[in-house]
């Protein structure tokens, strides 16, 4: 793997320090699969952001999940999972996080050869309801050079089939990415017609005009929070299952951001008076270590859960 990653800065030029901080990152993750997953896959590319040359590994199993990722600011017991993804957190410019307790785990990170304009510091971590294989909430985050697109989705009940009708929703999500947020809306309420159905988030930052558009429905629930303002987007109370909507054009908010703006999203597995409002040192953690702080202190015993963390970097 050391070699194959050498070879690909080699057919790039790109600099002896970037290659071998990516090729140790690609080593902290592969012992991660090899100690912990049931299966893994790992990829390594060369990016380029702004003129700057840049590698991104992606490490992604189906394994336990990582339920307690361990942020870089913690001391952690050497040999432990912690360790490895400290390192990775230290070494790599940007990570992006997502794991699913019982299902597995993806890992993002990149590196760059000089300072560049970074994309979102992205985290979603979901567990199933307690007794379940597999939950019902599910969801996505799409990166661009222009912001990100996040969707967070809750199908009605739980296990298989509620996973069905959330799966359908994210599938719908990512083939309509392009279309404006209430056109996605409309055409993950014809996805899921055939399904239980389900209620969703979906918000877009568009770094172009420093500015988070946000649609939602149900029990799903979306939040700002800037460092001076806090928002909370405004739910529409319609579970999609192809004919709550037909003629409804969904209310879509657009509200301005500053670099560092926190957004939120999660489903209704965690408490509706969940909140970040106030916990300024919370605020300044990475977004996985949010997302985990949220999963452990708000989540409910009674349903599927997941939270989504974005930081927004203008």
């Amino acid at each position: 793997m050391r070699e194959r990653i050498r070879q690909q800065g080699r057919e790039r030029n790109a600099p002896k320090d970037l290659v071998e901080r990516i090729a140790l990152i690609a080593s902290e993750l592969a012992h991660n699969h090899l100690a912990h997953a049931k299966l893994g896959y790992i990829s390594t590319r060369a990016v380029e952001r702004n003129g700057v040359l840049g590698m991104e590994v992606v490490a992604a199993d189906l394994g336990p999940g990582i339920e307690r990722p361990v942020p870089p600011d913690r001391r952690v017991s050497a040999g432990s999972l912690g360790e490895g993804l400290a390192s990775v957190f230290r070494i790599a410019d940007e990570v992006d996080f997502d794991s699913r307790v019982g299902e597995g785990a993806c890992i993002i990170a990149r590196k760059f050869s000089t300072a560049t304009a970074h994309v979102p510091d992205v985290a979603i971590l979901g567990r199933p309801y307690p007794g379940e294989v597999i939950s019902g909430d599910d969801g996505v985050f799409l990166q661009s050079e222009d912001g990100l697109l996040a969707a967070v989705c809750d199908g009605l009940g739980h296990g298989p089939e509620a996973r069905r009708a959330s799966n359908q929703a994210i599938e719908s999500v990512c083939a309509n990415r392009s279309l404006p947020l209430n056109e996605i809306a409309l055409a993950v309420n014809k996805a899921v017609a055939d399904t239980r159905g389900c209620v969703l988030s979906l918000a877009r930052f568009r770094k172009s005009v420093s500015e988070v558009e946000c649609v939602t429905f149900g029990d799903t629930h979306a939040h700002l929070y800037g460092p001076r303002n806090v928002h909370f987007f405004t739910p529409t109370p319609v579970v999609l299952r192809g004919a709550e909507i037909p003629k409804r054009r969904p209310g879509v908010e657009t509200v301005p951001v500053e670099s560092g703006t926190i957004l939120l999203m999660f489903t209704d597995g965690l408490s509706s008076k969940t909140s970040l409002k106030g916990q300024a040192v919370l605020l300044r953690q990475p977004a996985v270590a949010i997302a985990q702080h949220l999963i452990e202190n708000n989540a409910r015993a009674t349903d599927d859960a997941l939270v989504l963390v974005a930081r927004i970097r203008c």
